[in-house]
Parts: structure tokens; C-alpha cells; sequence
């Protein structure tokens, strides 16, 4: 590992080196404000910016954050945490999480207590960059979407200048209390941040009355620095750590006792005003996560460990008005079992859940963006030699699969067209086919239950990639005050990862079997999204969207498990400076297309009211007032988890509840 660590350093410094050799060019970066209010912004036809507003600063999850649009759900093993997001039914390694283009961590526990997403500092995102399904390739392999959170850039100053943010929240339901701190301090050469945050909730009441496991206690911490070493070259070190405890998990046999994780991220971005070169920008990054688990009485602990690292350098080229981005990346993730406590009479485990496994892949990736005079073509094309190996194999894995050892090379490529069929129409076709090679659980998941039920799984080294081809037609209407888009998707899947059950013994008594993880030969994906957003006064406007999938595996003509039913969403907005208010409308239909084998059961229909509220008290602080759950609706969303004592009754969502948040730019 320090051989690799050490070879990432190299390139860095050789890359600086280099760099700072070239003739110094002008370079402007772009301003950002600190807080920005949420819009979902159309920058291309297939990318959605979701940009942050106070609460979501004040939040620790940020897959909450994202289910915030209709197209993006979440599955929810404990109540207040580590929301797990599903884009149109792909989750986990199906979606490629990563912070500001390369950052990335790996889940250390097998129930994914921890998820990539938990661990992202919302109150340093600027931006959550969506690009749905196989197209882009340019941060990681895109199989069915790629979500990039955007952290705060750089705003270099001329004379020394000190800001910064302080908030704090109150939610009535689950007594949750929520702080954060942002600081900077600016000047010509260096931008410097200090940033924490602080959040605390019991056990809170669903619409029932009924009082639901939910307690936890999150913090995090870091710094930020940004040094300009000239107008052409700006190096970047972000140093965080995250920091979890005593939190519960209602769907869950254990709950989380403790998860310290620490990340690092090096950046260098250099710029040029060269006939064809533009930029070249390396990122390189290291996370480690320490995690601690046990049952409620403590009788039974596990302690495991993930680490990741890895780096991506990409070049960018201008010929004339067509752009080409090339580049390379290199990723590692790894996950054991440090300890294992568990009672007296439990019989001894064949190997470790993890077995000390690991995965490795170095890419290829190229973009091309070619622009005529009312339309444009972009042709992505990536390549993955991946690699997978286990160091402490069981008994098991090696009666099934040998030595465990697994080689894939995968391709992608895509090609996307939008035409501007006049002044105010557009129209956008792509299509993409991408390869993913099976995750650390896929693969080397030993006995252990972590899907929807509690059959335990068994991995698979010898999985054959799954392969994703998809076409999206996108219609996009905009005039003056009023937007309009439509999305149409269809995605085919072949060799797509799935569990089977098995006749292979379950370790724990209580498990109804096994599963093993195969792949099943063909399945299908089908739906549509729609935005309507008007400004129909200076004073009012009205937001609605609408997101819906279909989803088959196409041998047993079986519903594939895990889609998320029909969801509609309406906003009504006014803004009566210094005074803005907000109605919240969610429809959310009845999931009937079920299947049983995974435990499924059919999910109610409901419908939920918010009301938002904001005033600016002085300049530069803002107090808010919501009410969620207006009317105490007591529903659970399809994709939550059941409870861990009651498997036929999922984990509702918190019943009505007061909010108050206040906040302090300075």
C-alpha cells in the first residue's frame, strides 16, 4: 500500500514540476456565494445541479438531500441515517458517488451502516452534479448514474479578507439539535477554511404516535486549504475526519457503536492559454473508515475496517469550439474484520465476512464535445482493467471458487445529440453502454445478511460484468418564465447482479437460507421524468416534477426488486422579500409490482404536506421556520427497511414535526 501511496505522490509532484516550467497565463476562478437557494438547474440535457439551501447545510445526510427530487429515492435502515440513494432502481456500486470528481470511500460494514454518501460534509457542498444513466465517464465508471458533490471553491481576494457561516436547527420531533460552522480567510495567494459541524437526535414519533429507534449522534471537522502559486496553478488539501456514535438502527439486528473515518484529497489544478491544451487537473485521495457494531446489549460486537485511495489526472483540449477531455485514474478499495465478540454458545464462522478482500482498477477515459451551430455531440469512451482479490478465503469460497481471484477488463462508450428545434425547443437522444465488474460484496460477501430480507449472502468472484445499454429522449421546452422537460429512458441489462437461492447452510439459525450472488442473464428498465417549473409572478411560482419506473427481469417475467413506485412533486413559492414561504405537496403511489422471493410486500399510496418559511431579520442572517408533515401522516416510503422486530411493518417516516433553523453569514 505505501508503494502505491508513494507512486501517487510521485506523479504529483512530477506533474507540479512540470507545470510550474510552463509560461504563466492569465487565470480568473469563479466567485461562489455561500449559501444558494435550492433550484434544480438544467445546465445539459442528461445532468441535473442540485444546489444546497440552509437545512441541507444543517443536515448530516446527505442522501436526504438527494431524495429531495422525485427521480432519486433511499433506502433507510435506521430512521435519522445514512439514507442509501437508488436512481431510477440502481443502487449502491450501480451508482458512482464521489466528491469533487475523484474522492471516494468504500462502506467498511457489510450492512452498509455507512454508505459513500454519509460520508459527505453537507455543509461544505455547494452542488450535488446528477448525471443520469451510462454517459458519463470522466470521475469513475458510470453504470447507471454518477453523483459528484461539488465542494466550495476557492474566492482568491486582494486585500486579507475573514468570513464565513454559523448556523443552528432545532426539530421538535426526535429532539434533534444541529449545528455547523464554516470559516474563511482569503487573500491573493491562499484561500483557508475551518469547518465543522455537530448533530444530535433521540428517538422520534411517526404518524402513528408510535415511538421509532432512531437516536444518533454525528460531528465532523476539517480544514480546507487553497494555494495559488501563480494565476496559472492552484493546489488544494482538505483534511476531514467523521465521526459517528450511538447510533440506532431500527431495521437492523445491531446498531452502529462507533464510525471514525478520515478523509484527505490533494488536488492541482493547472491552466493554460496554449493553441490546444486548456487545463490539466490531478486529484488524488485517501479515506479510512474504522467501524464498530454491536447488538443493543453488547453481547455481540464486530469491528471492521475499509480503506480507499486512489488519483485521476485528466488534460483538456480546445479545437476551435470542440473540447476533448482525456485522462487517467487509479482506484483501490479494501474492507476487513479487525474483532469479533459474539456469545459462547454461536458456532465458529468459516472465515471473516470480508475476508480481507480488495479491488483495484485503473481506467481510460475520453470525452468529446464537438459544437455546430444549433446543436451538439458528445462521443465518451472508457476503458477498466479491474482486478479482485481475498486474502483470508473460508472454506466455502474455496470449494466454490478456488482462489477467489477475479480480472475483468470493461468498455463504455456513449454518443449524445441535442438539436435546438427552434428558439425555445430542444430535443437530446443518448446512448450509452457501460460494464461494471461486481462489488467487494458482490464478490467476497461471506454468510452475512445484507439484503432485503435475512437470507445471508454468499459472493462470487467469478461474476461475469453487467452490462447496461440505455437510450434517453429528452424534450426541453423553455420560454420567458416557464421550463418544461421530459425524459424517456429504456435500459437493457445483461448478466445483471442478483442473489439466487441456494441449498448452502446459513451460519446464523435465524436465516431462512442463502442466497449466492449470479447473474441473471437479461433485465429491463423503463421510464420517464418530467419538470414543469413556472414564475408566474414577480412574486410566485410554482414547481412541479414527476418520476416513474418499471423494472422486469425478462427469463421469469418477475418484477426486479427494490423500484421505488410513481412520485409527483408540487411546490408553491412566494417570496415577499424580506419574507419567502413555501407549500410542499409529495404524492407517492402504491408499490404493487412486488417480488416475494426478496421479501417484498406491497407499499400503501400517501401523501404528505410541508410548509417552508424564511425571514431575513438583518443583513446577512436569516431565520426559518418549517413544518413538516403538516397533517402527522403516518407512511413509509417502499424502500425503507422493515424493523428488526417486526418484519412485516417498515420503518415509517417521522410524523409532524416543528423546525426552526437560524443562520449568520459574516
Amino acid at each position: 500500500m505505501n508503494i502505491k501511496l508513494y507512486s501517487i505522490a510521485a506523479i504529483f509532484f512530477a506533474t507540479t514540476h512540470s507545470l510550474f516550467a510552463q509560461q504563466e497565463q492569465d487565470s480568473t476562478y469563479r466567485n461562489i456565494e455561500v449559501v444558494k437557494i435550492t433550484k434544480v438547474l438544467p445546465k445539459s440535457q442528461n445532468k441535473q445541479n442540485l444546489e444546497t439551501k440552509q437545512s441541507d447545510l444543517l443536515n448530516h445526510d446527505a442522501g436526504k438531500f438527494l431524495n429531495s427530487i422525485p427521480e432519486i429515492n433511499g433506502i433507510k435502515k435506521a430512521g435519522n441515517y445514512a439514507t442509501d440513494p437508488v436512481l431510477r432502481g440502481f443502487k449502491y456500486e450501480q451508482l458512482n458517488i464521489v466528491i469533487d470528481g475523484a474522492a471516494h470511500d468504500v462502506n467498511a460494514c457489510p450492512s452498509r451502516m455507512d454508505p459513500a454518501v454519509s460520508q459527505v460534509n453537507m455543509n461544505m457542498v455547494q452542488e450535488a452534479e446528477i448525471y443520469k444513466g451510462p454517459y458519463h465517464f470522466r470521475y469513475g465508471n458510470s453504470f447507471g448514474g454518477t453523483i459528484n458533490f461539488v465542494t466550495l471553491a476557492p474566492e482568491f481576494t486582494e486585500k486579507l479578507k475573514l468570513g464565513g457561516r454559523i448556523s443552528s436547527g432545532y426539530e421538535s420531533n426526535g429532539n434533534v439539535f444541529r449545528n455547523e460552522l464554516f470559516s474563511q480567510l482569503s487573500h491573493q495567494k491562499i484561500v483557508w477554511n475551518l469547518f465543522g459541524s455537530y448533530q444530535k437526535g433521540d428517538r422520534y414519533k411517526d404518524g402513528n404516535g408510535d415511538e421509532v429507534r432512531s437516536a444518533f449522534l454525528r460531528y465532523n471537522m476539517g480544514t480546507k486549504g487553497n494555494f495559488k502559486w501563480n494565476d496559472q496553478n492552484v493546489t488544494t488539501l482538505q483534511i476531514n475526519t467523521n465521526q459517528g456514535r450511538d447510533v440506532e438502527f431500527a431495521a437492523l439486528n445491531m446498531d452502529l457503536i462507533y464510525d471514525k473515518t478520515w478523509m484527505f484529497q490533494l488536488k492541482h489544478l493547472a491552466e493554460f492559454n496554449q493553441k490546444y491544451l486548456k487545463h490539466l487537473d490531478f486529484n488524488s485521495y485517501y479515506s479510512f473508515v474504522d467501524h464498530s457494531m454491536g447488538t443493543p446489549d453488547r453481547k455481540m460486537v464486530s469491528d471492521v475496517q475499509s480503506t480507499t485511495y486512489g488519483a485521476r489526472l485528466e488534460s483538456k483540449f480546445a479545437f476551435g469550439k470542440n473540447t476533448f477531455y482525456t485522462g487517467l485514474d487509479y482506484k483501490h478499495e479494501g474492507a476487513e474484520n479487525i474483532r469479533m465478540i459474539m456469545p459462547a454458545m454461536m458456532p465458529m464462522r468459516d472465515g471473516t465476512s470480508w475476508q480481507d478482500s480488495s479491488i483495484e482498477q485503473i481506467g481510460w477515459f475520453n470525452e468529446y464535445q464537438m459544437n455546430f451551430k444549433n446543436s451538439k455531440l458528445v462521443a465518451s469512451l472508457r476503458l477498466d482493467y479491474n482486478k479482485g482479490d481475498a486474502k483470508a478465503l473460508s472454506n466455502l469460497f474455496k470449494t466454490l471458487y478456488g482462489d477467489g481471484k477475479a480480472e475483468n477488463l470493461n468498455h463504455s462508450l456513449s454518443l449524445g445529440y441535442n438539436k435546438n428545434l427552434c428558439n425555445h425547443n430542444q430535443l437530446g437522444i443518448w446512448l450509452g453502454r457501460a460494464q461494471r465488474s461486481g462489488s467487494l460484496t458482490e464478490r467476497y460477501i461471506n454468510r452475512f445478511a445484507v439484503g432485503i430480507d435475512a437470507y445471508e449472502l454468499v459472493g462470487n468472484p467469478d461474476l461475469k460484468p453487467e452490462t447496461n445499454n440505455q437510450i434517453d429522449l429528452i424534450f426541453t421546452h423553455k420560454k420567458d418564465n416557464i421550463f418544461f422537460q421530459a425524459d424517456v429512458f429504456y435500459s437493457y441489462l445483461e448478466n445483471y447482479i442478483s442473489g439466487v437461492i441456494v441449498p448452502i447452510k446459513p451460519y446464523s439459525m435465524t436465516a431462512p437460507g442463502t442466497r449466492q450472488i449470479q447473474n441473471i442473464e437479461k433485465a429491463f428498465k423503463t421510464g420517464v421524468e418530467t419538470r414543469f417549473n413556472w414564475q408566474f409572478s414577480p412574486k410566485f411560482r410554482t414547481e412541479l416534477a414527476a418520476a416513474y419506473t418499471y423494472a422486469e427481469d425478462i427469463d421469469t417475467n418477475n418484477p426486479l426488486p427494490e423500484i421505488a413506485p410513481l412520485d409527483f412533486r408540487w411546490n408553491v413559492l412566494a417570496d415577499f422579500s424580506p419574507v419567502s414561504l413555501g407549500l410542499h405537496y409529495r404524492y407517492s403511489a402504491k408499490q404493487s409490482r412486488i417480488n416475494p422471493t426478496f421479501g417484498e410486500f406491497t407499499t400503501p399510496e400517501f401523501s404528505v404536506f410541508d410548509f417552508t418559511s424564511k425571514y431575513n431579520v438583518f443583513k446577512n442572517a436569516t431565520l426559518s421556520f418549517d413544518v413538516l408533515n403538516i397533517f402527522d401522516r403516518a407512511y413509509a416510503e417502499h424502500l425503507n427497511r422493515t424493523l428488526s422486530t417486526n418484519k412485516k411493518q417498515r420503518i415509517l417516516a417521522v410524523g409532524r414535526s416543528f423546525n426552526i433553523g437560524f443562520s449568520y453569514n459574516f
